[in-house]
This record gives C-alpha cells, sequence and structure tokens, in this order.
C-alpha cells in the first residue's frame, strides 16, 4: 500500500498511548500491521463501552474518515503497535470494494460482540468471552467485565465459583482460560 500512496505515513504507538479520542476530527484512516488495538467510545451515560479489540495484519481501523469528518469513538494501543496512517486525500486512490470489505468486517465484530452482550447470560457470555478471544491477556480485569457487560464484581465471582459451576462446566479448559484474567 505504501509505494502508491503519497499521503501515508507509518507511525508506532506504545502500549497505552492512544491513537484517536472519540470527537477527534477523522483526517484519515489506520492500517494495523502490527499490535493490538482497543476501540472504546464515552455513551451518553458517561460510562465507558469498549466495542472490541482489533489484532491482525492489515485490519483497518477509523474508516468512517469516509463518510463522517469525527471520530465516532476511541482507539488506544493495548501493546507496542505499528500502524500506517492514509490520509483523507489518498481515498480517492485506493480500491474501494477491499475498503468497504475491510469496513463491513470490523461492523460484523462489533455487532456480534452487541448481540452476543444483549442474547446470553451472564454466564455464558464471560465463558465464551474467555474462551473465544485470545487477546483476553492484553485486557484489564475491568476491560474485560466491559467486554462482557459485567461488572468486575461479578467476573471476580464466576472466576472463583466451584468447578460445578455454570460458568466452569461452559469451560473446556477453565485454569487456561482463569490465567488469562
Amino acid at each position: 500500500m505504501r509505494g502508491s500512496l503519497r499521503f501515508c505515513k507509518q507511525l508506532s504507538f506504545r502500549k497505552g498511548e492512544t491513537i484517536f479520542e472519540q470527537g477527534d476530527p477523522a483526517f484519515g484512516f489506520y492500517c494495523l500491521c502490527a499490535g493490538a488495538v482497543k476501540l472504546w467510545r464515552w455513551t451518553r451515560s458517561g460510562r465507558c463501552q469498549l466495542l472490541t479489540v482489533i489484532e491482525g495484519q492489515g485490519v483497518l481501523l477509523g474508516t468512517e474518515a469516509l463518510i463522517e469528518h469525527h471520530r465516532g469513538y476511541a482507539a488506544c494501543a493495548l501493546e507496542d503497535s505499528q500502524l500506517y496512517f492514509v490520509a483523507r486525500e489518498e481515498f480517492a486512490l485506493l480500491p474501494g470494494l477491499e475498503l468497504l470489505n475491510a469496513q463491513a468486517q470490523l461492523l460484523v465484530q462489533v455487532e456480534k460482540r452487541l448481540a452476543e452482550t444483549l442474547g446470553r447470560g451472564a454466564q455464558e457470555r464471560l465463558a465464551r468471552l474467555l474462551l473465544n478471544n485470545s487477546s483476553n491477556s492484553l485486557l484489564t480485569l475491568g476491560e474485560l467485565a466491559a467486554l462482557a457487560g459485567l461488572s468486575v464484581e461479578h467476573i471476580c465471582k464466576a472466576v472463583q465459583s466451584p468447578p460445578n459451576s455454570r460458568l466452569m462446566s461452559s469451560l473446556s479448559s477453565p485454569l487456561v482460560a482463569v490465567s488469562r484474567i
């Protein structure tokens, strides 16, 4: 991508460093080259809502810059990360179908997370989250709770429950999953 784009810049972010804030002007989008990034937003009630964790080379974030002029969520590096920033001026040079496909993938990921949070019981949400996400070891206990739509206290109680509980019986390898917290 970099060879054909004049306004593409490689950027490095340290663990915990903000990539962009909710409400910032959207001057372009980012392509993740290495690392992991969490996306979150402030709700109307003033709560921090974790949307998703992005990892994997080539994943795009901030593509709302194609249609919006301000960021609807914030992004923060979960670990040291490298990204390319593609300025709005370069959008016309990009293959449109690939860009739309990448954006659709991100939206589907966020929608799945919301549907899972709303459509399942607390124990099942936590069990699925612990089994299905390799990036859990990068999250704090509070972030894990936010991603599951639970309180930190609820997660602590669920993890400390006896082996015959619903949570532990839902996990195929509870010791591995619990050690990620």
